[in-house]
């Protein structure tokens, strides 16, 4: 066999599998994300404690907000949810409890709406975490536009009680 017929033959080899392989379905295995941001106003608390009085395993706080688009900008819908005590802070660390937060985001009158969940460390004397550190959590699905999302939620903390709610979502 000649070289230049070695050659083609290689190369119609790699044409044919490369068309195999594309009709397969192979992809790629980077994923692509898109990113949504929302703005959401000081939520109102609520704690429900209960057991012994003070912190204690399934205290929960309820709460809610109004979501924005942009800081100050037209309201576009509400987050609600709860954040309940799963782990005491301890004498090695006096600082941190642990509260599994379940968000609902809800947007175009709740048909299109976003859950996320996580367990997130909070100071035992306050109902939020510290402010400018971030929380992310897992979105666990949607419904709407956002059906099947899958991803994580980064939510940061204002200085003024306010949040920023950063969605990154698998494509």
């Amino acid at each position: 066999m000649t070289l230049i017929a070695m050659r083609r033959m290689i190369g119609l080899a790699a044409v044919l599998g490369s068309t195999l392989m594309a009709a397969c379905g192979l992809r790629s295995t980077t994923a692509s994300t898109e990113t949504l941001t929302v703005y959401e106003d000081k939520p109102t608390l609520k704690l429900l404690d209960l057991g012994p009085p003070g912190n204690s395993p399934g205290d929960v706080y309820h709460f809610f907000a109004q979501l924005h688009s942009g800081p100050g900008g037209p309201v576009t819908g509400e987050v609600f949810g709860s954040k309940t005590l799963i782990k005491m802070a301890t004498d090695a660390n006096p600082n941190l409890e642990t509260r599994a937060t379940v968000l609902f985001f809800s947007f175009a009158n709740r048909q299109d709406q976003i859950v996320a969940l996580g367990a997130t460390d909070y100071p035992p004397t306050a109902g939020e975490f510290e402010p400018g550190q971030p929380a992310v959590r897992a979105i666990l699905g949607g419904t709407g536009k956002y059906m099947g999302a899958r991803g994580q939620l980064t939510s940061t903390r204002n200085a003024d009680g306010s949040y920023k709610q950063m969605f990154t979502l698998l494509k």
